[in-house]
């Protein structure tokens, strides 16, 4: 008779139930990972996820950020709430009288209630393994059953489920031809890891060709199929890699994108290149000529490197481009990019798709076929509007010609309308035109529109290009108009206001282009939206006020920074601070002078970075602004401080408590807790610890959670210096768990940096190590320059093997020589000396 058997979210609870004293943990058991769930209750990693959802959701669990034992990188981990642990408990008292029949080694048999069985066996057992190992009549079998066996069932890091990700792959009506191009690329990915450039004109098959190919592979290796949009950046492809990935059981991308607004092409590859190790892959990437981000150019420059030499990867790219934007061959002169430029459909393949005229005589079919070239979406649109009587010297004189110029004023009106979206739309988005929606059916008849899904429509990229060539330019700028007001009350996410902002461009509509710049594009720059740099740089003076025009080349200066572009950043600011000065805009000239300031700070030039600070701070004390002054006195401290002018430095900061002891202004708190941590470098423990508890206090339970955070990282620090470890790691936790849901990298690396040092301190050197090494990952893909040379630093400390402790400390010798960091310089050159002495 069969046993009834818990439900997985059960069994979870279950699990989970036997692990509730690790919740405050810093470092946890490999049993709380995803991993470790999937392993203990039997399900796949990929569905760990869905399974837990909906009890977060329900509180009987949380999720964290931990270290994972026998992990390299941290990972989410799961601990019961106070409720989830009652429902566990209740659980496990209906469980555990179930009987369960024991099969023992010597062939004896009993049957037990399922609480006594875990007492009958010597076998490390627990109840969720015995759930495991039951079969359909109720009976563990433990003559199977070792301690090897059950070690090795848990611990198990790889799952061989295979994980397809095809969400952006849109549906193929019809596919002829193309076996040739097809065998010749499944026959080299099966023969070896390598990559496939696929060039070839618009509607010429190469979405189709992508489809097929994915199916060829289908159960046979984990699938992601990537469509670049030229409005999205690099981003958008690294977090559909890193939740494929994480499906596929390896989270190490998607934790260092959610710490990351602006990820590094490097520090990425190296974590797609770890991730596809051991797991059989197929990665199509379609519309590559979209892309406009160097970001990801130079990510997959990389990855085609590295591509051979894993095992049973492939990484497929189509693109409407023949410019060789990834490398034919490495620098051993070995081939890893093949090329395959897609032509046209043999003759045969294109009267296949020639239905509606079947009785086609030779003569016709021919000059139909050298018009077309083959070219199978043109023999599409022939073939259903049954044209191709007149000879036209070129294809896209026939397509204007003969397929454009015969649609109807009112069809070529909704077509446009859908045409001039980026993306599929529902009909909703277009009835604010005068045109008649009932249409629509005859122009996805015609071939001209598609409808991707049960709602939304949108139009093929060759049909988008000759129709917005040959539109009326108050059509074009009507119809972008149209699609503003889809998009105006629209502000869930960024990718809808960077829409917006696209269309309010294109419509020509510069006051509200201006408006919304000016109101929102600080806050999406910040948030890591890079790609918005695609609109601003085409931009030019005309059409907009000067004080629109200096945001505008603020907000390129901003977004260059980011991508350590600085030379054309300061090219942007300085073009920008006349105009700021000029028409009195002065908190954009404050922040102008900062942001010029930072950049002389990373490039070392200390008197230059001293002297625009000091501009900064007149305009702000002008204008009373208590927040912009307070954060240009720390920011010349932390110059003072790194000259080791410790006099000036405490000069400063007595301005900042100044400005803080007069106002009562909650934005001050970022200002309070660098003032703390500044202190705390300089041995003014007393004052640290007095401000870091006020923004302690200050910041818990208002949403404040970042700065929260960070307040609890000094603190931690301030008990660390007092020798009080304990009390450290417990602020250092509380303030990780609040960072691992932020995207505060900074902030991120300098915990990191601090639990390191508080391991250090205990002895616990390995442990110390593995997190410096996470916050030197974070301080590289954000060219935190100074951290990087810091972590190196102490990492050269922690290291016992002599030649990796010179590697270390060679390198932060080299970030600090850059940057111009003398007295850091001789401090790590002493290191250096005592490394080769011996000592």
């Amino acid at each position: 008779m069969a046993v009834p058997r818990p439900g997985v979210q059960e069994r979870i609870l279950l699990h989970l139930r036997d692990y509730i004293d690790h919740a405050d943990k810093v470092e946890v058991p490999f049993a709380l990972s995803q991993m470790g769930i999937a392993n203990a209750v039997a399900i796949a990693r990929s569905n760990v996820p869905r399974a837990i959802a909906g009890m977060r959701e329900q509180g009987h669990l949380i999720e964290r950020q931990a270290h994972v034992t026998g992990v390299s990188r941290k990972r989410k981990a799961y601990f019961l709430t106070e409720d989830g642990a009652n429902i566990a408990n209740d659980i496990w008292s209906k469980v555990s009288t179930q009987s369960v029949r024991l099969v023992h080694p010597d062939g004896r048999s009993e049957t037990l209630e399922l609480a006594q069985a875990l007492e009958a066996t010597d076998l490390p057992l627990r109840h969720v393994d015995f759930l495991r190992y039951i079969d359909d009549t109720g009976t563990v079998d433990l003559s199977t059953l070792s301690a090897e066996l059950i070690e090795r069932d848990l611990s198990k890091h790889i799952e061989k489920q295979l994980v397809t990700s095809l969400n952006d792959l849109p549906k193929t009506r019809r596919f002829f031809g193309r076996e040739n191009e097809l065998q010749n690329m499944v026959a080299l990915l099966e023969d070896q890891s390598s990559s496939i450039l696929i060039p070839g004109i618009a509607g010429i098959g190469k979405t189709a060709l992508a489809g097929k190919l994915v199916e060829r592979f289908t159960h046979r290796r984990n699938l992601l199929y990537h469509r670049c949009q030229d409005w999205e950046g690099s981003r958008a492809f690294l977090e559909a890699i890193s939740e494929w990935l994480s499906a596929i059981g390896h989270n190490d991308l998607s934790d260092y994108l959610a710490a990351t607004p602006v990820p590094q092409a490097s520090m990425a590859v190296n974590l797609i290149f770890e991730g596809l190790q051991d797991s059989p892959s197929l990665i199509v990437i379609d519309d590559l000529h979209k892309v406009g981000d160097e970001t990801l150019i130079s990510a997959l420059r990389s990855l085609t490197l590295k591509v051979p030499e894993l095992d049973d990867v492939g990484l497929v790219m189509f693109s409407r481009s023949f410019r060789m934007v990834v490398p034919e061959s490495d620098s051993s002169g070995r081939i890893v990019t093949l090329v395959m430029p897609l032509e046209g459909l043999d003759q045969e393949s294109s009267r296949q798709i020639l239905t509606a005229m079947p009785n086609l005589e030779m003569a016709q079919f021919l000059h139909i076929y050298t018009l077309s070239r083959g070219h199978p979406l043109v023999l599409e649109l022939i073939n259903r509007g049954n044209v191709g009587e007149t000879f036209h010297a070129t294809l896209e004189a026939f397509v204007e010609q003969e397929i454009f110029s015969r649609l109807s004023g009112s069809e070529k009106r909704l077509l446009g309308a859908i045409a001039v979206f980026r993306e599929p739309m529902p009909l909703e988005a277009i009835i604010g035109i005068e045109a008649e929606t009932d249409l629509l059916d005859s122009l996805v008849e015609k071939g001209l529109a598609r409808q991707a899904d049960s709602e939304n429509y949108d139009v093929h990229d060759l049909v988008r290009e000759f129709l917005t060539r040959s539109m009326d330019e108050s059509l074009r700028q009507e119809l972008h108009a149209n699609a503003t007001v889809w998009y105006r009350s629209r502000h869930g996410i960024a990718a809808e206001r960077i829409e917006y902002i696209h269309h309010l461009n294109e419509s020509g509509d510069t006051d509200s282009l201006a408006e919304v710049l000016t109101a929102e594009g600080h806050g999406l720059v910040s948030a890591g939206h890079t790609e918005l740099l695609g609109i601003l740089r085409p931009l030019e003076r005309e059409g907009f006020g000067p004080r629109s025009w200096c945001v505008i080349r603020e907000l390129r200066g901003d977004i260059l920074s980011i991508q350590g572009q600085w030379d054309e950043a300061e090219a942007e600011y300085n073009a920008a601070v006349p105009l700021a000065s000029k028409h009195k805009m002065n908190r954009v000239l404050a922040r102008l002078l900062s942001a010029r300031a930072d950049i002389a700070v990373k490039r070392g030039a200390m008197d230059d970075a001293l002297e625009m600070h000091r501009k900064a701070l007149e305009i702000q004390i002008a204008l009373r602004d208590a927040v912009g002054a307070a954060r240009s006195y720390n920011n010349m401290g932390y110059i003072y401080r790194r000259r080791k002018d410790n006099r000036h430095a405490l000069e400063v900061y007595g301005n900042v408590e100044d400005l803080l002891e007069a106002e009562d202004n909650l934005e001050l708190c970022d200002a309070r807790i660098r003032l703390a941590s500044a202190f705390l470098e300089m041995g003014e423990l007393d004052r640290a610890r007095d401000h870091a508890m006020l923004a302690f206090e200050e910041t818990e339970d208002n949403g404040m959670d970042i700065y929260h955070a960070r307040a609890r990282a000094v603190l931690g620090s301030y008990y660390a210096r007092s020798k009080e470890n304990e009390l450290a790691m417990q602020y250092y936790s509380g303030a990780l768990e609040i960072l691992s849901e932020q995207a505060d990298p900074n902030s991120a690396v300098e915990l990191e940096m601090l639990l390191g040092q508080v391991l250090s301190d205990a002895g616990r050197k390995d442990e110390a190590a593995e997190h410096y090494l996470d916050g030197l990952a974070l301080a590289e893909a954000n060219d935190f320059r100074m951290l990087q040379g810091e972590l190196l630093a102490r990492l050269g400390e922690v290291e016992s093997d002599r030649s990796q402790k010179m590697e270390y400390l060679q390198r932060s010798l080299s970030v600090f020589r850059e940057l111009g960091a003398v007295d850091r310089m001789r401090e790590v050159q002493t290191s250096v000396h005592i490394a080769v002495m011996g000592h």
